[in-house]
């Protein structure tokens, strides 16, 4: 009996906890349920009331922007002095511009009607395509309430299907006008803004002075119950602009949601019946408490079967006792199950933390491969700003190449110095991350940082690059005990020649032999007179020579003029003219088969020098000339003759691989690497040979694959596609529709 009574106050304790916790559980779902229900209609009619607002005035403002700027055209403010009245071909002509113009117009929305010109000064009226003399197309009356408007721009109802919009012209005139634009808009195209449901209620436009655009239809409210409705909307705009509250109406409740537009004095309005919420309210009620009689029945059949086997243990337990009883049997009371449990978590986050700390280790590294292409001169302008947008936004930068000076006399061994360069890489990230553009890269055992500021004062950006390069120097010193080096490069504005900037600090770098260690060198400082512009143009070299092996003759006459306007541009010496000169001339001569015959036709008549002294002292145009025509040329003749045969030979190869390798995953990439030329160039050649470009050849010559095995195999669709490389069978078929106009099933069965 003392067992089963334990059983018993077990079981009840764990029954009278379910019903009490389900109980109160379901009692606050079912208040926060309805609460939340509410307000997500109020928020959601809030939200779709201001959006409607948007809508609808972005709509009208739009029109008025057109009008406006088409009022300030040339071609209308022309006319406003022009008697259009007067037959002549002059006035047809503008007519028939202006007519254009109007029609253009009506491309900002279906919802503009009609748009008409009224020429108050010189008596005309230009509407629908046609000019009328203002007389007959309004009355005395009418012309004076025109000419009375009282505003520049107003917007009034017309009647209960149009909207007009006027416009005194010129727009530019402040106390004198000579007519005005009117634009007519449907009212139906703001009423298509003003949604309606059974859930979000109904929604309308109110005019200043109470006439309501769209009725209230939903909820059947006659014209008292709706100019009650909208008294109570006009008074509580009084206290606020915008706002909700709820109001009775003939028994039935309804949440109305109003906001004031402060352009056009008009208040939309939402207006909801709080039944449906109601409605979802005691559903949602019923569902709980059937839901927690269903829980309460489920925890009780858990409860009793779990108490029942939680009691068997402890039953044991007690026969235990009673034929053990020393008392010992509380030593075996104790469970070490949540012990081992502790046990188990603690080895848990002791490996998490592992884990962490070498992934924080490689996360660093992620942004190298990038900065190395940068640095090294492979990316290009629209390449920097497509990864990183946020360059844009420096106006200057420059590069710091950070190296140890020597590992002699410190605590350190060469076999240490990867890990020493990761720790000053971590220490520039840190101390450079206000002025970091990219984060720092490692290059032949240098530090390489490109940093930029936003502004474009060069003293202060010195000042900040000398500040940043000594903050680095103490701090490497005092947490490392090692001496470093700075070389600066010059400043540039464009991310993009990062590459010259890299090798002008690696230059300032290479000079510490002479400045001893811990030094700051600054490219500038290393410069003559002229070194501000004596470094050889190679960037511009080096597209007049890689435009010379793609055969593009346009794109190398524009490298070449932008190598001699910058030869003739004032910033180089004699000295650097007829050096860079010569330089640009062996670079080209070297890419010629015949170097060998071309040198010797080109100063066989002078010697070298006197022949570059001759070149200068002729106008840039006559040098440009020159160079074209003797050297470069003829180059690009030569190898236009030879690569006829090559391209040829290539596009074969091409076109084997493809019917050799149609189902592997073929790539002009991959076949671009195989053959050792640029992807690019072979795309040029294959379709310059085919007519087509690889992936359409490669998939035209998989189709007709797929049709062979169709018409002479049973193999299965979706095995087909996967032969040939299609990423699934819906691919497959669809793509085999396209082009064909058929499914592959219909072309199995047709042939």
């Amino acid at each position: 009996m003392r067992n089963k009574s334990y059983f018993l106050k077990l079981l009840s304790f764990n029954i009278i906890m379910v019903i009490i916790s389900v109980s109160f559980l379901g009692y606050i779902a079912y208040l926060k349920t309805t609460n939340l229900i509410n307000e997500k209609i109020n928020k959601i009619n809030s939200q779709l009331l201001v959006q409607t607002q948007l809508q609808v005035e972005n709509s009208l403002q739009s029109i008025e922007s057109a009008i406006v700027q088409f009022s300030l055209s040339p071609s209308f403010t022309s006319i406003l002095e022009d008697d259009l009245k007067i037959i002549s071909y002059d006035n047809y002509v503008k007519v028939r511009n202006i007519i254009q113009d109007i029609s253009s117009l009506y491309s900002h929305g279906s919802i503009i009607s009609s748009i008409e010109i009224i020429n108050l000064e010189k008596g005309w009226v230009l509407r629908n395509g046609g000019l009328l003399p203002l007389q007959e197309v309004y009355g005395s009356e009418e012309i004076r309430q025109i000419q009375q408007t009282p505003s520049s721009s107003s917007w009034n109802n017309v009647n209960s299907d149009y909207f007009q919009y006027t416009l005194k012209v010129p727009f530019s005139s402040f106390n004198k006008f000579q007519g005005v634009i009117r634009a007519r808009i449907s009212s139906s195209g703001i009423n298509k803004e003003l949604v309606a449901s059974k859930d979000l209620g109904e929604m309308t436009l109110i005019e200043a002075n109470g006439n309501v655009i769209r009725n209230l239809s939903q909820y059947n409210l006659n014209k008292e119950d709706i100019n009650n409705v909208i008294r109570l909307v006009q008074s509580k705009e009084k206290e606020n602009p915008r706002g909700d509250f709820l109001t009775n109406i003939k028994g039935v409740e309804y949440s109305l949601i109003f906001l004031q537009s402060a352009k056009y004095n008009w208040t939309y309005l939402s207006m909801v019946s709080t039944l449906e919420a109601k409605r979802n309210s005691g559903f949602i009620g019923l569902f709980i408490f059937i839901t927690s009689f269903v829980v309460i029945g489920v925890f009780f059949v858990f409860s009793f079967l779990g108490t029942r086997k939680l009691y068997s243990p402890i039953k044991r337990l007690y026969q235990l006792v009673a034929l053990n009883s020393n008392d010992k049997s509380n030593l075996h009371v104790q469970s070490n199950e949540m012990d081992f449990i502790n046990t188990s978590i603690q080895n848990f986050f002791q490996d998490s933390n592992k884990l962490k700390g070498q992934l924080d280790i490689q996360t660093n590294q992620l942004n190298d491969f990038f900065a190395f292409k940068l640095f090294q001169g492979e990316v290009k302008q629209h390449e920097v700003e497509s990864k990183f947008g946020n360059l844009v936004s420096w106006d200057q930068y420059c590069v710091l190449t950070v190296q140890i000076d020597t590992l002699d006399g410190t605590a350190y061994r060469q076999a240490d110095r990867d890990l020493l360069l990761f720790a000053v890489k971590n220490m520039l990230g840190e101390i450079a991350s206000q002025l970091l553009v990219l984060y720092p890269v490692i290059i032949n055992n240098i530090q390489v940082v490109l940093v930029g500021v936003t502004h474009k004062n060069l003293d202060v950006f010195k000042e900040d690059v000398y500040l940043l390069s000594r903050s680095i120097q103490q701090t490497v010193k005092q947490y490392l005990k090692l001496q470093v080096s700075i070389g600066i490069s010059n400043p540039f504005s464009k991310s993009v020649h990062a590459s010259i900037a890299y090798h002008e600090a690696v230059d300032a770098l290479k000079s510490r032999i002479t400045h001893g260690r811990e030094a700051i060198l600054y490219m500038s400082d290393f410069e003559e007179d002229e070194a501000a512009a004596s470094k050889y143009p190679a960037f511009i070299v080096k597209e007049v020579i890689d435009s010379i092996k793609f055969n593009d003759i346009d794109q190398s006459k524009r490298a070449l003029h932008s190598f001699v306007a910058e030869i003739y541009s004032g910033h180089y010496g004699y000295k650097y003219c007829s050096m860079f000169v010569f330089l640009l001339l062996i670079d080209l001569i070297k890419i010629s088969h015949h170097s060998d015959e071309m040198f010797l036709k080109l100063f066989k008549e002078k010697p070298l020098f006197d022949q570059l002294d001759q070149l200068l002292q002729q106008s840039a145009h006559e040098m440009e000339l020159w160079i074209y025509d003797n050297v470069i040329e003829p180059i690009i003749e030569e190898m236009l003759a030879r690569s006829e045969t090559q391209q040829r030979n290539i596009t074969k190869a091409l076109v084997q691989f493809i019917h050799d390798e149609y189902d592997l995953d073929l790539t002009l990439e991959a076949c671009a690497s195989r053959l050792h030329y640029n992807p690019n160039y072979l795309g040029q050649i294959f379709k310059k040979e085919t007519g087509s470009t690889f992936s359409d050849y490669l998939s035209q010559y998989r189709l007709n694959i797929s049709k062979k095995w169709l018409s002479e195999t049973n193999a299965q669709v979706q095995e087909i596609a996967e032969k040939l490389r299609f990423s699934n069978s819906q691919n497959f078929i669809r793509y085999f529709k396209k082009m064909e106009g058929i499914t592959p099933k219909q072309y199995r069965d047709k042939f």
